[in-house]
């Protein structure tokens, strides 16, 4: 109840409509909520035994390839044919053989065969057409080397983990063995060298069609942590990613199973586990995919039942309010409109649906409000005639005063200096410094009426017209103010009417003395730009700003001035200002077909 007074649902018909839509959604919720939770463990459950049957697969494809290799590798330690080759290495008929026995496969890079004595046969796989043949003595930190010296006893077959070679920092995997000699032979070592990319060919998932999507991928890791076989994501991953997860420690903790962990790119994955069954290696198999990917489509799904829910009780909605609002909508559109009168939109005109009551009622508000667009209208006809009086009397008076002092004034002061060079004074000191006073008072006064007289009205605007009467103020104001004034233009100028040109120069020059006056700034700079049809002003200032732009009363009699004689020309006016940066003013007026009449 508390809620409903909060919203203050007061209609029978709103409460309807209020109670039949939440009904609705709370048991599409339910219904939705429990189908997404369902289906979502559904998914998970059938990804791991997926990730599952993947890594079993794998597993066994990883122990029955080392098994093999076992095998072949007792196979050439017990064949005669490796005392043959110790015996003679320099005959290299006798490789023949053994070659095409172990490059069958491709799962070899070399053979290493070392009698007791002397020198290490080495033969290696270049490709699976070409070999290569010599006899070295290893150096004393070579894998070969050190695989060979790590032989226990004759007659042992071993698997050995990884080794990094010092010459290139490569990873290399050995398998080895021992045959005791017979009479005359010497005994013998045989050491295997495993190609990596054979147990990249079962690990590594490149193709998103073998079943593990985009991001699923299986590899091994070892008792150090790091891994044992490429990455799908990063190159060069064996023995130099390291892969410290919870699915690692729980593999080596001897546990089987899956868990949803973070990987070694710390990304969110769904992870299968186990230890692998490898004599002499102890290693790990791990079957992972995104958590994203292997989700996708539960939350596709919820994606979907979202939008039905949205839809369902959109429709619900709108079928309650056909039927409960089907009286209150015209009453309702009624108050939005009388609203909007009161807010200053006159521009209302209701359509009349019905010719009941409510069909006169809105009948008689539309012919209300098409008798105060007209009386708004001739009331704003009459503002502008009397602020274009108004503001038109001020320019004339302007130009009086401007010929008055100009040609009454200034020429009496002139007369007067002429007058006063022409005295002759007994006292040829006092008379000259005289003088020299009264020169220098009438210089003086005769440049402040001329200042005075193009305040009022510059004789150059009219003769010369506005950009020339814009670059004087702007010059003037430079070399007698600490502001200096930058002046820019692009376009055509001189075809304005005279009530417009002196429209702008007057909100251009109103602009100026505020800045000089209050701003406090050092450089201000004016942009006029003459577009096909649209006149723009920019004034920007470096000064202190203004503390409340909006506020009219607040702001002197300059910007109520420059806004009235912008709303003149139909234009625009913007007044950009936070206090400490300077003030910007941008004025947009429209020009029409035939040079910009004013109203």
């Amino acid at each position: 109840m508390t809620f409903f007074k909060t919203m203050r649902i007061r209609s029978l018909s709103d409460k309807i409509v209020l109670y039949f839509v939440i009904t609705g959604i709370t048991a599409i919720a339910l219904v939705s909520t429990y189908s997404f939770f369902t289906s979502k463990k559904a998914l998970l459950g059938r990804t791991f035994d997926q990730l599952t049957s993947v890594r079993v697969v794998k597993k066994n494809q990883i122990e029955q390839f080392f098994q093999d290799r076992l095998s072949e590798l007792t196979f050439i330690v017990q064949s005669e044919h490796i005392r043959e080759i110790a015996k003679d290495p320099t005959n290299i008929y006798q490789y023949q053989y053994l070659w095409e026995y172990l490059r069958t496969g491709g799962y070899y890079k070399g053979i290493y065969i070392q009698p007791k004595s002397g020198k290490t046969i080495v033969c290696k796989f270049i490709d699976q057409d070409s070999v290569h043949f010599e006899m070295k003595q290893f150096q004393s930190n070579d894998p070969v080397r050190k695989i060979i010296q790590r032989i226990p006893s004759s007659g042992t077959y071993q698997i050995h983990d990884y080794i990094i070679d010092p010459s290139d920092n490569s990873p290399r995997m050995f398998i080895s063995g021992s045959l005791p000699g017979k009479g005359y032979d010497e005994s013998l070592n045989v050491v295997l060298e495993i190609s990596l990319s054979a147990i990249n060919g079962i690990m590594l998932e490149q193709n998103p069609a073998d079943g593990m999507g985009l991001s699923g991928e299986s590899y091994l890791v070892g008792p150090d942590g790091l891994m044992r076989s490429t990455s799908r994501f990063r190159n060069e991953s064996m023995m130099r990613t390291r892969v410290n997860t919870d699915a690692v420690m729980y593999a080596y903790e001897d546990k089987t199973g899956t868990s949803v962990i973070e990987d070694y790119r710390n990304i969110k994955v769904l992870s299968s586990y186990s230890k692998l069954d490898v004599p002499n290696l102890d290693w790990v198999i791990l079957t992972e995919i995104d958590y994203t990917e292997a989700t996708r489509s539960i939350y596709f799904i919820r994606n979907n039942i979202l939008i039905l829910t949205i839809f369902v009780a959109i429709v619900v909605l709108i079928i309650s309010f056909i039927f409960s609002k089907r009286i209150t909508l015209p009453l309702i559109k009624l108050t939005d409109a009388t609203a909007n009168i009161r807010g200053g939109n006159l521009d209302v005109d209701l359509p009349r649906i019905k010719n009941d009551e409510i069909g006169q009622l809105t009948h008689s508000f539309n012919g209300m409000a098409a008798s105060l667009r007209e009386k708004d209208s001739e009331l704003k006809a009459e503002r502008n005639k009397r602020i274009t009086a108004m503001i038109d009397g001020e320019e004339h008076e302007r130009q009086r005063l401007s010929r008055e002092l100009h040609d009454g004034l200034g020429q009496s002061l002139i007369a007067l200096k002429l007058k006063l060079e022409g005295i002759d004074g007994r006292d040829i000191g006092v008379t000259n410094k005289t003088l020299k006073e009264a020169k220098t008072s009438c210089d003086d006064t005769i440049s402040e009426i001329r200042r005075i007289s193009n305040d009022l009205m510059p004789a150059v605007l009219i003769e010369f017209g506005l950009i020339t009467a814009l670059k004087n103020i702007g010059d003037d104001i430079t070399e007698n103010t600490k502001t200096a004034i930058h002046f820019n233009y692009s376009g055509k100028f001189n075809d304005f009417d005279n009530r417009m040109t002196i429209y702008l120069f007057r909100i251009i020059q109103e602009a100026l003395h505020n800045i000089v006056k209050h701003a406090d700034a050092s450089i201000a700079e004016v942009k006029l730009e003459r577009k096909p049809k649209l006149l723009r002003i920019s004034i920007e200032d470096n000064g202190k700003g203004l503390l409340r732009v909006e506020n009219s009363n607040l702001s002197g009699n300059g910007i109520p001035n420059m806004r009235e004689r912008v709303r003149l020309l139909k234009g625009d006016i913007t007044i950009n200002s936070d206090p400490g940066k300077g003030t910007k003013i941008i004025v947009e007026v429209p020009l029409n077909a035939d040079n910009h009449e004013i109203d």
